[in-house]
C-alpha cells in the first residue's frame, strides 16, 4: 500500500510518521522549502523566530507522551501568561474577575455589572438567539465588556464587523460561559490537581523553536524509510471512477513529476487541493471555493535592545489606534530563543489579501511594529532593529456567517472520493490548535492501518475552548 499526504505540517507530517512506524511506504508533498507548515522556526542571527505564539497544551496524556517520543525528551514547560492592553492597563487574558475589577474604573466596572445584570434580564423574556459573534458574547457578558474586550478586538483582526462572523468563532476562542462563570472560577479555584481549562500550563521544545516539532518528525519519518520531498507543489490530483490514482507534483528542478497511490491523506488548505482536482471539480463546487475566506498575517521580527521587554507569552492589542493586533517574545518560550542581552518581539498584523499592509516592507513594518510598542508604553523609541518579516497567505480560516454551507458543499465533494482524507487545520478549514492537529493526524493513519474509522474528524469539531 502507497499512501501520498498531501502538506507537511504538524497534521501531515503526524500522518505519516505513524503510517511508517505501522510499515506502509508514504510519500509527503510539500511546497515551501521546510517542515512544519504555520509551526515552523528559522534562525536569524542568534534568534529562532516562530509565526507568532505557538504552544503545545494537551489534556491527552498519550498525545503528551507523543510529543516527548518526538523531541527525544528535550521539552521545556510553561505556565501561561497572556494579557489584553486596554486604556493604558494591562489585564489577564482570559479574563480574571479580581484582575479586571482592580484594574477597571469603578464606574465602568459598575456599568460592565449593570450591563450584564440587564441582558441576563431581557432573555428571561426573549432569548438572544446564538446566531453571530456579537450576540453570542453581548447575551453572556453584556455590551460594556463586549465592547472592551471581545468587539474590538475581533473587527480589528477579522477586518468586519462582529454581526458578520459565526457565533462558532466566540464558542471556540472564549474560555468563560460566562461572567457569571468568571466569578465563580475566581470563589472557586480548581483544587490541586484538578484541571479546568487548557490554558494553564503548555509544553515547547527546549531547542530551535516550535519548528522542531516537524524536523523531528521529518527526519525520523525518512529514517523509517518515507519521503519527504519539500520544494514540492501539488499540481493536480487524477480521478478514475471515485478513486485517487496518482497525485502530480512540481520538483525543485521544476520538473512535472507523478507518484502512483492507493490512498491520499489532504492535509493543504481544501479550497487548493479541490482546485487540483481532474477531471476538475463543478460549478457549485467552484463557487463555494470562491466564497471561503482566509485572512493572511505580516509577522515583523524586531530585535530590541533589552534583555525583556514583557513577562507574557503573548498580549493582544485591539485599540484602533495601534495597527499591531498581537506580540509575542520568544525568550519567554524557551530560554535558548533569544540569548544574551537582548530579545525579539513577533509583531502581528492580520491581513486581507489585497489590503495597505499585505505588501508592507521590512522597513515599513519595523516603523510601525515599534511606534506601537512605544505606544503602549513597552519600549522607548530607537531600540529596536526590523530583523526579519514573513507573510502567511493561509493563516486563519474566516468563519462568517456562510461558512458553514460552502465548507459542506466541499466536503461532499471530498466524500465522493473514495480513498481521499482530508484533515487537519487548512485540510478542514477548522481553527483548532497544535495538539488538535496531531491528534487528527495519528487519528487518520489508525484509520488507515487499522482499517476502521478512527474518528479523526471528531477532534476540536464541538466547542470547547481553544484559546
Amino acid at each position: 500500500m502507497h499512501v501520498v499526504v498531501l502538506g507537511a505540517g504538524l497534521a501531515g507530517l503526524s500522518t505519516a510518521y505513524e503510517l511508517a512506524k505501522a510499515g506502509i511506504r508514504v510519500t509527503v508533498l510539500e511546497r515551501e522549502d521546510y517542515p512544519g507548515g504555520m509551526a515552523t522556526s528559522w534562525q536569524v542571527e542568534d534568534y529562532w523566530l516562530d509565526h507568532g505564539p505557538h504552544r503545545f497544551h494537551s489534556r491527552d496524556e498519550k498525545l503528551i507522551e507523543h510529543l516527548y517520543e518526538v523531541l527525544d525528551n528535550e521539552v521545556v514547560i510553561r505556565e501561561r501568561l497572556s494579557r489584553i492592553y486596554m486604556q493604558g492597563k494591562f489585564f489577564n487574558y482570559p479574563l480574571k474577575l479580581l484582575n479586571v475589577l482592580k484594574s477597571l474604573p469603578k464606574g465602568l466596572m459598575c456599568r460592565a455589572i449593570w450591563d450584564y445584570a440587564w441582558i441576563r434580564c431581557v432573555q428571561v423574556f426573549k432569548k438572544i438567539p446564538d446566531d453571530n459573534f456579537e450576540n453570542w458574547v453581548l447575551k453572556r457578558f453584556g455590551r460594556t465588556l463586549y465592547e472592551m474586550f471581545f468587539g474590538t478586538y475581533t473587527e480589528k483582526t477579522w477586518k468586519r464587523p462582529c454581526t458578520e462572523i459565526s457565533a462558532d468563532w466566540a464558542s471556540q476562542r472564549i474560555s468563560q460561559a460566562n461572567l457569571w462563570d468568571a466569578i465563580i472560577k475566581t470563589l472557586n479555584p480548581p483544587r490541586e490537581g484538578e484541571v479546568r481549562s487548557l490554558v494553564s500550563e503548555f509544553w515547547y521544545p527546549a531547542h530551535g523553536g516550535i519548528g522542531e516539532i516537524g524536523r523531528k518528525y521529518a527526519e525520523k519519518t525518512r529514517a523509517m524509510g518515507a519521503d519527504v520531498l519539500l520544494s514540492s507543489p501539488v499540481t493536480r490530483i487524477d480521478i478514475e471512477d471515485d478513486v485517487a490514482k496518482r497525485v502530480w507534483y512540481r520538483g525543485p528542478d521544476g520538473g512535472e513529476q507523478a507518484v502512483e497511490c492507493d490512498a491520499i491523506v489532504n492535509t493543504m488548505p481544501l479550497p487548493r487541493m479541490l482546485e487540483c482536482f481532474r477531471p476538475e471539480v463543478g460549478p457549485d463546487v467552484v463557487e463555494a471555493i470562491d466564497k471561503l475566506e482566509f485572512m493572511g498575517i505580516v509577522f515583523i521580527y524586531l530585535e530590541v535592545d533589552l534583555p525583556s521587554v514583557f513577562p507574557d507569552h503573548w498580549v493582544y492589542l485591539p485599540e484602533r489606534n495601534l495597527t499591531i493586533h498581537r506580540i509575542c517574545e520568544f525568550k519567554n518560550f524557551s530560554d535558548s530563543s533569544a540569548p544574551g542581552d537582548k530579545t525579539v518581539v513577533c509583531c502581528e498584523i492580520t491581513c486581507l489579501w489585497d489590503d495597505e499592509h499585505w505588501e508592507i516592507t521590512l522597513e515599513e513594518g519595523a516603523k510601525i511594529a515599534e511606534r506601537d510598542l512605544v505606544t503602549v508604553g513597552l519600549i522607548e523609541p530607537g531600540i529596536t532593529r526590523g530583523i526579519d518579516m514573513h507573510k502567511l497567505r493561509y493563516a486563519y480560516p474566516v468563519y462568517d456567517l456562510h461558512y458553514k454551507g460552502h465548507l459542506d458543499r466541499m466536503r461532499k465533494e471530498v466524500k465522493r472520493v473514495a480513498n481521499l482524507q482530508t484533515t487537519g487545520r487548512q485540510g478542514l478549514f477548522r481553527y483548532n490548535n497544535m495538539d488538535h492537529s496531531i491528534a487528527m493526524g495519528r487519528r487518520v493513519a489508525k484509520t488507515i492501518v487499522k482499517g476502521h474509522d478512527a474518528r479523526a474528524e471528531e477532534v476540536a469539531a464541538g466547542t470547547e475552548y481553544f484559546g
